[in-house]
């Protein structure tokens, strides 16, 4: 049994369980800067949010006191984005996260944990406007 056996064991733990939910609203502001900020001068992104604007409005992983105790830095293992509805602008969004598989696997730097984040986006009428697959790597 290595050494960081019962951590894991600890975030395994929490498989399907959901974070708190967090709420934002999409605001005409904020879709201009982020716009800008990934070079997308398409006029749409106005008043409708572009592709990967809800990871920036509500994270897609959770916080895991947990995770502390395996080692030291994160690193994004990529997102896979499934859209439901688009989301406009005045639009009050819900993102409710939980984790839904924890591994760990020996890389050339060590042992690598590898936690994935599910994280539903609802809007304000009640209905999912997207979810997104979040997989996230500590060292």
């Amino acid at each position: 049994m290595s050494a960081t056996a019962p951590v894991i064991e600890r975030i395994r733990a929490r498989i399907g369980m959901s974070g708190p939910p967090l709420e934002a609203t999409v605001e005409a502001g904020h879709l201009k800067r982020f716009a800008e900020a990934i070079g997308d001068p398409n006029p749409r992104w106005k008043g409708e949010a572009s592709p990967t604007f809800l990871v920036a409005l509500a994270s897609p992983s959770m916080h895991l006191p947990e995770a502390e105790e395996y080692g030291r830095g994160w690193l994004n293992g990529g997102n896979r984005f499934e859209y439901l509805e688009p989301v406009k602008v005045g639009d009050r969004i819900t993102a409710t996260g939980r984790v839904v598989e924890v591994n760990e696997k020996t890389g050339s730097s060590g042992n690598l944990l590898f936690i994935i984040f599910e994280t539903e986006y609802v809007n304000q009428h009640g209905r999912k406007v997207a979810r997104v697959r979040a997989t996230a790597i500590r060292r």
